[in-house]
């Protein structure tokens, strides 16, 4: 009976070993998820520090329009023609909607993730993401290539989404800013239950020594930053089911996410 009482509290004092290593498991998965989301929230902060003087001439531009459009209706109207001064109102609702897409593309983006992901088209997030770079990409003088087959959406959260296509068309143009007739093309298609998205710029491309660290902590080719984006992309691409990789192209860079196709 002493011998099966010791084996029993022995038994007992494993499976509290066990219990807390268990749960010492669990609090590190869930300080690393907590770190992880952190992580992807000052990516996209940092995102938006960068491309803030693009976005407030985005907002300005409309705006001097608009304050123009006004005086001119209000000139219309006092000469008594409506019908001009109708679509000068009309061109005035318009610019409104525009600079209200882009706040709207701005909080949406900046908002902190929730994890909860809804079947999203493909075509919005990349729009999205080529709305808040608009300005970027037009001072750069860099044309952009869209050719997306049909309209695959994606289960994903939007903003995580958008936040892997800133950075990636983020990085093209860094890549061509000081390249003429530099060309970003992005293309979606859904194949095998799976869409692939594609971004490849026609740029330096990427030496072997940096393709090969390309996701790794601290590997860039930028003069400021840490080289975080990449790696922060592909862990979210992994937390939605998906993958992100850069194969090999005989010139350029390209950059291929694939994700579930939704149901």
């Amino acid at each position: 009976e002493a011998e099966v009482a010791q084996r029993t509290a022995e038994l007992r004092a494993a499976n509290a070993e066990l219990r807390d290593e268990v749960e010492e498991r669990r609090r590190a998965e869930a300080a690393l998820m907590r770190l992880r989301d952190e992580l992807g929230q000052a990516n996209r902060l940092a995102v938006l520090g960068q491309i803030t003087a693009s976005v407030a001439h985005e907002i300005n531009q409309p705006v001097a329009a608009i304050r123009s459009f006004a005086d001119n209706a209000a000139l219309l109207a006092e000469r008594g023609d409506s019908g001009a001064a109708r679509r000068a109102m009309g061109t005035i609702a318009t610019l409104t909607e525009r600079i209200g897409a882009i706040t709207a593309g701005l909080r949406g983006f900046a908002r902190k993730s929730t994890g909860e992901t809804r079947p999203e088209p493909v075509r919005g997030a990349i729009e999205g993401a080529l709305l808040l770079l608009g300005h970027r990409l037009r001072q750069h003088g860099i044309a952009v290539d869209l050719a997306i087959e049909g309209e695959p959406m994606v289960r994903v959260e939007r903003v995580r989404l958008e936040q892997i296509l800133v950075n990636l068309v983020q990085n093209a143009i860094e890549a061509l800013q000081d390249q003429p007739e530099g060309r970003i093309a992005i293309g979606a298609a859904a194949e095998g239950g799976r869409v692939r998205i594609r971004v490849a710029d026609n740029g330096p491309g990427l030496a072997p020594a940096v393709r090969q660290a390309l996701f790794m902590p601290f590997t860039t080719t930028k003069s400021a930053g840490l080289g975080l984006g990449l790696v922060i992309s592909r862990q979210i691409a992994a937390d939605l089911g998906g993958t992100l990789e850069a194969p090999e192209t005989a010139s350029g860079a390209l950059f291929v996410l694939e994700l579930e196709l939704a149901a």
